[in-house]
């Protein structure tokens, strides 16, 4: 199993704390975190003791304590603890905290309120990978496994979508965090090419999963399938004739997915699926007079950082609805110059974009295969640590730790 090295921070420019984040030992975290409940704590600037008398579970009541925090203030202060934390500790308080955090209200709640990470996994070792996300300003690494044969091919609020076989290919839906697992329905899988994705439609709180199937190298037969989880008990065919067929090549390539969209990318084409109706969409990719960069996921929408020029990347973002892209900002990698120097490689084979972190503040790319840096394009602070028995490019994948589970 491979770890994860912190390497030391710039001298020339000011970096991030770094925190290695090990598997918690639950007796002594429980008790430095269930001394929560017996303290008294400040919430948007209100005192405990201020509040009126309330209890926030049923053995405080039986106490009479009356500095208890009241259910809709603890609601609130959960919310700002991570999702391990609150799984592995909080739950385990007392019954009214196990049933308040099992709640639909306070999942999605928890996700809206949680900061996205990016999964980083070794092709070679895909059952162990770390995640990686910046909390409160803060750089934390924690190791990432999912017992899967293969690396995460999708991630959708904190659910992974993973692919075993025994006698026959089995697909499934994990939660890492909670560890809770359900098969889907088999499919036949033949041909070319064969790909999953998981995405989620906040309309009708459901999630779906799209398989593409190619039958031909160049992705003229190939077809789409779809399931709904939990409603579905088959998997149905779209209808893709509207798409040209040299768009249709795309197809053959793995999807972003942002919010409840997919896009598959090739050449001069994207194809854009809106989850929810199901209906595919081909558009351009952005006008530019070169093509050099990356596609990444950014929040809800599709991402083009492109290479301007030696040092400047040009971030672009596409509306899924309309196609349009437009030019969000523009950041410098000249400042960290003196790293490419130190790491004996050329500036432009250097920087190899693996996702954003806060939120799109903070960009994560690799250089030579296995040293990871950090830089903040606004305040240009930096970071970097090492991927240990990474003899590729790391795969990854926008990802973030919940409490979701299908119901």
């Amino acid at each position: 199993m491979h770890s994860v090295a912190v390497l030391p921070p710039p001298t020339r420019y000011s970096a991030l704390p770094v925190v290695w984040i090990e598997a918690m030992d639950d007796a002594a975290t429980k008790k430095n975190y269930v001394s929560i409940s017996r303290t008294k704590i400040k919430v948007a600037g209100l005192n405990s003791e201020s509040i009126n008398p309330g209890y926030c579970c049923k053995r405080c009541a039986k106490k009479r304590k009356t500095s208890c925090l009241p259910q809709e203030i603890v609601f609130k202060i959960l919310l700002h603890f991570p999702a391990q934390i609150v799984h592995d500790v909080m739950r385990h308080v007392c019954k009214e905290w196990n049933f308040m955090i099992r709640s639909k209200s306070f999942i999605y709640d928890h996700l809206r309120n949680s900061t996205r990470g990016v999964i980083l996994e070794n092709w070679n070792e895909p059952r162990h990978g770390i995640y990686v996300e910046m909390q409160r300003g803060c750089l934390e690494i924690r190791r990432f496994e999912t017992g899967f044969e293969h690396v995460v091919g999708s991630s959708c609020n904190g659910l992974v979508l993973g692919v075993g076989f025994l006698d026959r290919p089995i697909l499934f839906v994990m939660n890492p965090l909670t560890k809770q697992r359900a098969i889907l329905p088999s499919l036949v899988m033949k041909g070319y090419h064969r790909d999953f994705s998981l995405a989620f439609v906040e309309a009708s709180m459901k999630y779906k999963v799209v398989h593409t199937h190619g039958k031909t190298p160049h992705g003229v037969k190939t077809q789409i399938a779809v399931l709904t989880i939990r409603v579905d008990k088959v998997w149905r065919h779209i209808d893709i004739q509207h798409i040209s067929l040299p768009a249709r090549e795309a197809l053959m390539s793995s999807p972003l997915v942002t919010g409840g969209y997919m896009h598959w990318i090739c050449g001069t084409y994207i194809l854009t699926m809106n989850v929810e109706t199901e209906f595919i969409y081909q558009f351009p990719i952005p006008p530019l007079p070169e093509y050099s960069g990356r596609y990444l996921p950014m929040g809800c929408n599709l991402s083009f950082i492109h290479k301007s020029s030696r040092y400047t990347r040009d971030v672009w973002e596409m509306n899924p609805e309309t196609g349009e892209w437009t030019v969000l900002f523009k950041f410098d990698l000249e400042p960290l110059s003196y790293k490419f120097k130190d790491l004996r490689c050329k500036d432009e084979e250097a920087v190899i974009p693996l996702g954003w972190l806060a939120g799109g503040e903070v960009f994560l790319f690799s250089c030579l295969q296995r040293i990871c840096i950090t830089y903040n394009v606004r305040t240009r602070e930096t970071q970097s640590f090492e991927l240990e028995n990474y003899h590729y490019e790391p795969h990854s994948q926008p990802h973030v730790n919940s409490l979701v589970w299908l119901e």
